[in-house]
């Protein structure tokens, strides 16, 4: 787990209105745990192993070994493939405990179609706009070191217990993130649970916010804030990404021109012509 002290506090806010929401913090870019939001959604009431193992249990998954390998050139390494209930039966006899098996950022309607009917979304964001709807089932001690999206995220718990821990994305020179030439420059070479002032000595100053979630709990994560994420116990999220108006790009020149060079040397992100587009009003250059 991660043993810091916050520098500041997030809110948290039963059920505040759309409107609330988006006037205190989707416009002015800042954090919020949300509570109460998710009573009745099936997947809190079903998503039981048993229930997985019956509806998705033949569906191929490939866990993280780890959800940092080689930021040069790419981010997971992947385990060879299994069926769902199969890392179910090694999750559940206790023995991925140490962490090591993710199954991390697996896409639920075209992964695990069956389990879409379950699915429901945050109420404060026009379904059509989420781009993307992702599966994380971790069996404690899993981590997902400090990185930045750039998306605007909800995280909500369905299952278990996480710890996240949020920066604000003024703190990237005291985050020590990958060098800009690398697809994972979106990524802090800070080990945050166990860091190394010697080689990091900046991240002993940055501003940072701890907090825990509870299942039923659904945190937004801005966009560009960086956060990190660890299993408390066996747990279960869905995360749910959108893009941010093109004036958050441009608050965040550094971000956006790493995004631009990632996205240029992977090609793959769908998104790439509109944040080039955004950047090209700021004035920012895509490097080779």
């Amino acid at each position: 787990m991660f043993d810091v002290k916050s520098t500041f506090e997030v809110p948290r806010m039963e059920r505040p209105s759309r409107r609330e929401f988006e006037e205190r913090f989707l416009f002015p870019q800042r954090p919020v745990i949300v509570s109460g939001a998710m009573e009745g959604w099936p997947a809190r009431e079903r998503w039981t192993n048993d229930y997985l193992k019956e509806k998705v249990g033949a569906r191929t998954v490939r866990p993280s070994k780890a959800i940092l390998y080689d930021p040069k050139k790419r981010i997971n390494d992947k385990s060879p493939p299994m069926k769902l209930a199969e890392y179910i039966d090694l999750l559940a006899g206790g023995a991925i405990s140490d962490g090591q098996l993710y199954v991390a950022q697996f896409p639920i309607k075209t992964g695990l179609p069956e389990l879409w009917p379950d699915v429901r979304f945050p109420p404060f964001v026009d379904e059509g706009k989420y781009y993307a709807v992702n599966f994380w089932f971790g069996p404690g001690n899993n981590f997902t070191p400090l990185h930045y999206d750039a998306a605007n995220n909800f995280l909500t718990q369905i299952r278990g217990r996480k710890q996240v821990m949020l920066c604000p994305p003024r703190e990237i020179a005291r985050l020590y993130p990958f060098p800009f030439s690398y697809v994972g420059n979106h990524i802090s070479q800070v080990n945050v649970a166990s860091p190394d002032l010697t080689q990091f000595p900046a991240w002993a100053h940055a501003d940072r916010a701890l907090l825990e979630l509870d299942p039923g709990d659904m945190l937004f994560i801005p966009t560009y804030w960086w956060h990190a994420a660890w299993g408390i116990d066996q747990n279960m999220s869905i995360n749910y990404w959108w893009w941010p108006r093109p004036a958050n790009f441009l608050q965040h020149p550094r971000q956006t021109a790493r995004g631009l060079r990632s996205m240029a040397y992977v090609g793959r992100f769908g998104a790439a012509r509109m944040v080039q587009r955004v950047a090209r009003r700021a004035g920012l250059q895509t490097s080779p």
